[in-house]
């Protein structure tokens, strides 16, 4: 049989790709990638490790299932004379050796194979469900050191935009064509920039400390321009195939293996036994055969009881698969729906918020060029422009963010 990246177990496969590829992509830029941040994470994540050891453990467990209990051997000492104890004086005496073996009823071992089978698949569904919530984390990290970032960069561009606007109306202000006013608002208008600045970048080491827990020191690299694609590409497909889901599928599928394995406990239990005995003195040695079984009469105090109580658990299981299929149907629908209403607001600031706000400051500029505009609109126009990029900069992040969940939900599995 040819394998394939699905044959083998997630850690593994992740192991396998670390080992493969270059050192994860600090690039020959030095920038950390978000592509390098979850790489960084599921090598260190102790979570995705003890989430392995389950499933070999489980794995290693579920060989074993199907097979018989162990054959018995006993020795005994019959008819051994009271008078004397002597094992050779009476013809009667024997040393028996007997070999027992136990046969479950029914299909029993078939279902406890199917059940064990079951809660591999559930394990293995609980490792990649392990796996995906850390992509998700470190998304999340990676996401909010990006957005104090590039938040900061836009403050450090309206921060050099005002102090141009300064000294032109410094400038403006010696040949009369500009208050005093104007010069105290640009100024104040500075300092609350320094101010918002500083508060960013203190945000934005605060976000590098939460990522370092996962990338270390490489958490104080300089982050790409742009986006990664997973942050800006909608992802297709449904919930069908959500880790979730498939662990709660095996559990459903371990459940009702169980109550088959109770259901085959109402049959009779067999048991074969096979004897050989010693005779003392000159008799001739002796063979013995026999079957057994159980006889379950007693079933509405012991079989019954736990076939009920393991009909009780399959159905709880179904209905913790259906209700939790509802919730994150109804998630990725919500998140559908909000992104929706974030690419329209994004498209209506691109197409027509912004370029008419820069159109006007523009306009005014040009006034103020031919010595007729007044600095008081040139400085409300402006700050109208770079609080519009300010918004739509953060309609993306907001964007950006929501396909992180999305992605969590509709994500195609390894």
């Amino acid at each position: 049989m040819i394998l394939s990246f699905k044959h083998l177990p997630l850690l593994a496969l992740a192991t396998a790709l670390a080992t493969a590829l270059p050192a994860p992509a600090l690039a020959a830029d030095g920038l950390l990638t978000l592509e390098a941040a979850e790489q960084a994470a599921r090598q260190q994540d102790e979570g995705l490790q003890a989430a392995e050891h389950r499933r070999q453990s489980l794995a290693s467990e579920a060989e074993a299932a199907d097979e018989l209990p162990d054959p018995r051997l006993s020795v005994a000492l019959q008819n051994v004379p009271t008078d004397n104890y002597s094992l050779s004086d009476s013809p009667m005496t024997q040393t028996v050796v007997t070999l027992s073996q136990t046969l479950p009823p029914g299909d029993t071992l078939t279902y406890r194979a199917k059940a064990a089978s079951a809660e591999v698949s559930g394990q293995q569904a609980a490792l990649t469900t392990a796996d995906r919530k850390l992509a998700r984390e470190v998304r999340r990290l990676w996401l909010d050191v990006y957005r104090q970032v590039t938040l900061s960069r836009l403050l450090e561009q309206e921060q050099r935009l005002y102090r141009e606007l300064l000294e032109s109306a410094r400038t403006a202000y010696q040949v009369n064509e500009a208050s005093g006013s104007d010069l105290v608002r640009l100024q104040a208008r500075l300092s609350r920039i320094a101010d918002a600045l500083d508060r960013r970048r203190g945000e934005s080491e605060a976000a590098r400390a939460r990522l370092a827990r996962w990338v270390g020191d490489a958490a104080s690299r300089p982050l790409p321009d742009e986006l990664p694609e997973v942050l800006r590409n909608t992802p297709e497909g449904s919930i069908d195939y959500q880790p979730e889901l498939e662990q709660l599928r095996a559990d459903v599928s371990a459940a009702r293996a169980r109550v088959d394995v109770a259901r085959e406990q109402f049959a009779p239990e067999v048991g074969v036994q096979v004897g050989y005995g010693l005779r003392a003195g000159s008799e001739p040695n002796t063979l013995s055969a026999g079957v057994s079984i159980s006889l379950p009469i007693f079933s509405e105090s012991r079989q019954s009881p736990r076939l009920r109580g393991a009909q009780q658990s399959a159905q709880a299981a179904q209905l913790e698969l259906a209700k939790r299929a509802r919730d994150l149907s109804a998630q990725a629908d919500g998140i559908r729906a909000r992104l929706d209403a974030l690419d329209r607001r994004i498209t209506r600031y691109q197409n027509s918020i912004i370029p008419e706000l820069q159109q006007v400051a523009d306009m005014i500029r040009g006034e103020i060029g031919a010595g007729q505009g007044q600095f008081e609109a040139l400085i409300e126009a402006e700050r109208a422009v770079v609080e519009a990029r300010q918004e739509q900069l953060t309609l993306r992040l907001d964007r950006a963010d929501q396909l992180i969940d999305l992605r969590y939900l509709l994500e195609p599995n390894a």
